[in-house]
């Protein structure tokens, strides 16, 4: 008899969804939840593969791809969208209203919509048929952002600033130091450094995989990026995983042409090449279905990877080379001097530790450690500057500013690094600040007074997600984040 309940019972909870209250997330393609908002696995996709698009352009495309796309970023990426999630509740519940106006200007505004300085209907409509957007829909995405957009403003409208601490902080903002500095540079010592063949061999050993050659493919590729219906991306799809012996028959039935691209490495595509073409080799989930067993082992075409809305691509491999070691007769040299570099910095830094200790120890009114250049007047504003001031490098400036002072002159020691081949002795003789009364002061303090209210905001709006995200109720699902190598 119960066994009979089961059977009637359990059909109608997966009908109705009920099933779902019992166990939440249970799909497949639900990566985490929000009260009873589902966040799909293709909508993080999307948005990961945004993300990580953005990243390389900002870096200039000068980044191993696998190194961005670690299950750390993964998670970063589903934590924004449920905070996106937390938020337009808060917009609903703070009745935030986007009117009809406010989102055509926004729209109008978008450079890429615009001809001459001005909205283009045509570019528009191109622009949504190339994302696979309808008007409606592409309206009501601007007014969800435009809605989380204006929450954290309704939030943080009671945030207050003291005067007096904006007043003190822009004081120590516009301090000055007046400094002596003398240089070790690494390279005066480095001629004289002996390495010897154990500790090459050493080297060689401990870091095999930096001595390798790129694991590289040479594929065939075909791209869907025409504007499509669903049904015409699924037969692409199922064409390409059906008859995964050949890339002709998906090539034949859209009239597409098939690619031949060499030297792929794992790690992404280096060598320039167009950028749609670098888009498509560069997508994560390319690379990671390029190297799978499937591919590699098998000789099947990959999945119909979605590189964007609206556009596909799969390949095939057609050679492998795998990683190979070096030998160390090859990079003998490299490895030399890198040793050599690496115990030379490590003296310039003993010698400039040594000289600033001696100084500390000696009695006041000691003279000054020989070879200080002259002085000169150090300030923050410095710290902003990727090349400091004048000869002194900004770590340099920022060890300045991170030493408190007891006593004048002040002795301190800054060690060489990979950005700043030399170790420094730096003697702090004076310290400027302000008067609080100050034009320079009353200039910047409502700079400052702004940068703390934004802080502040922000940090409100943090803890009231947070507190907010424990009364909605979010599940997420990590695991069905994580990278594997079938299909």
């Amino acid at each position: 008899m119960l066994g009979l309940i089961l059977i009637l019972i359990i059909p109608s909870f997966v009908v109705v969804g009920a099933w779902d209250l019992i166990a939440p997330g249970s799909d497949a393609a639900t990566v985490a939840t929000v009260g009873r908002q589902k966040i799909q696995k293709f909508e993080w996709e999307r948005a990961h593969q945004q993300r990580l698009d953005q990243i390389r352009q900002q870096l200039g495309g000068r980044i191993d791809p696998s190194l961005l796309d670690s299950q750390a970023t993964r998670l970063s990426t589903l934590e924004d969208l449920i905070t996106q999630q937390v938020l337009l509740r808060a917009a609903e519940s703070l009745r935030v209203r986007i009117g009809d106006e406010q989102m055509r200007k926004t729209i109008a505004g978008i450079p890429a919509v615009q001809k001459d300085g001005r909205f283009d209907m045509a570019l528009y409509q191109q622009a949504l048929k190339a994302q696979g957007l309808t008007a409606e829909g592409f309206e009501q995405r601007v007014r969800a952002d435009l809605a989380l957009e204006a929450v954290p403003g309704a939030i943080g409208r009671s945030t207050l600033v003291p005067r007096s601490v904006a007043r003190r902080l822009t004081q120590a903002s516009l301090e000055t130091r007046t400094v002596r500095a003398k240089k070790f540079p690494v390279s005066d010592i480095a001629a004289a450094v002996q390495v010897s063949e154990n500790e090459v061999r050493s080297f060689y050993e401990a870091n095999a995989k930096d001595f390798q050659t790129p694991e590289e493919v040479d594929i065939r590729l075909v791209a869907f990026s025409k504007p499509a219906s669903a049904d015409q991306v699924e037969q692409f799809a199922n064409m390409v995983y059906e008859q995964s012996d050949s890339l002709e028959p998906a090539a034949k039935k859209f009239n597409l042409p098939i690619q031949t691209v060499t030297s792929v490495r794992r790690q992404g595509s280096t060598e320039p090449r167009p950028p749609e073409l670098q888009r498509i080799l560069n997508h994560p989930k390319m690379l990671q279905a390029l190297f799978s067993t499937d591919a590699l082992v098998h000789k099947r075409n990959t999945e119909a990877v979605e590189i964007a809305p609206g556009i596909l691509a799969s390949a095939r491999v057609v050679a492998h080379r795998p990683a190979a070691p070096i030998a160390i007769e090859r990079v003998r040299g490299s490895i030399e001097k890198q040793l050599k570099d690496q115990k030379a910095a490590q003296q310039a830094g003993g010698l400039a530790e040594a000289a600033a200790k001696d100084f500390a120890a000696g009695s006041a009114g000691a003279a000054l450690p020989a070879g200080l250049g002259a002085s000169k007047s150090v300030s923050r504003a410095d710290l902003q500057k990727s090349s400091g001031a004048g000869d002194l490098p900004a770590e340099v400036i920022a060890a300045v500013f991170s030493t408190e002072l007891k006593r004048f002159p002040h002795a301190i020691s800054v060690p060489a690094s990979a950005k700043n081949a030399a170790a420094w002795l730096v003697v702090i003789e004076s310290s400027q600040v302000p008067a609080a009364d100050s034009s320079a002061v009353k200039d910047a303090i409502s700079r400052e007074i702004q940068r703390l209210e934004l802080a502040s905001t922000q940090d409100l709006l943090d803890r009231w997600i947070s507190l907010h995200r424990d009364s909605i109720g979010v599940k997420t699902f990590p695991e069905k984040l994580a990278k594997s190598d079938g299909r």
